[in-house]
């Protein structure tokens, strides 16, 4: 299969930089478009509880955009052929998926943190709910070592 159209779910945390990294490489290697997708959640992840919406939001949402306009530009530069960006509010599972549905990316980059079962309930898992809503191939990029050394 050839991979014209790479798509990366960023949640602009430290933690999704492998992923992010993965999808940069795999792009300049095939000369493909790559797309950055960041879900910004209106719940907070950790507790369930909304976001505060106002101020706060909307200076978060402005710190969003111009981080990703500025990533795309770097990212031009460093020689992937096409770079979009795309900003939306909401549950990032729900999001990504309905942007794949949309674009058809030929492939999803997404990290893991390699959670335990009780940190997927409680937390939930992104990288896990893309994988099981979407038809298209997701490469699971782990952000830490599988099994850390003893």
């Amino acid at each position: 299969m050839t991979f014209k159209s790479i798509l990366v779910a960023d949640d602009m945390l430290e933690a999704s930089q492998p992923a992010l990294d993965e999808a940069v490489a795999l792009a300049q290697l095939l000369h493909a478009k790559l797309t950055i997708v960041t879900v910004i959640p209106m719940v907070s992840p950790a507790f369930g509880v909304p976001v505060p919406i106002g101020d706060s939001f909307a200076a978060l949402l402005e710190s969003a955009t111009k981080r990703l306009e500025a990533l795309k530009d770097r990212l031009l530069k460093e020689g992937v052929p096409e770079v979009e960006v795309a900003l939306m509010e909401g549950d990032p599972v729900d999001g990504v998926v309905g942007f794949v549905e949309k674009n058809r990316p030929d492939l999803i980059v997404v990290g893991s943190r390699g959670l335990t079962a009780t940190g997927r309930f409680l937390l939930g898992s992104v990288s896990d709910g893309i994988l099981h809503h979407t038809h298209t191939s997701v490469l699971v990029v782990r952000t830490r070592p599988a099994h850390p050394s003893k």
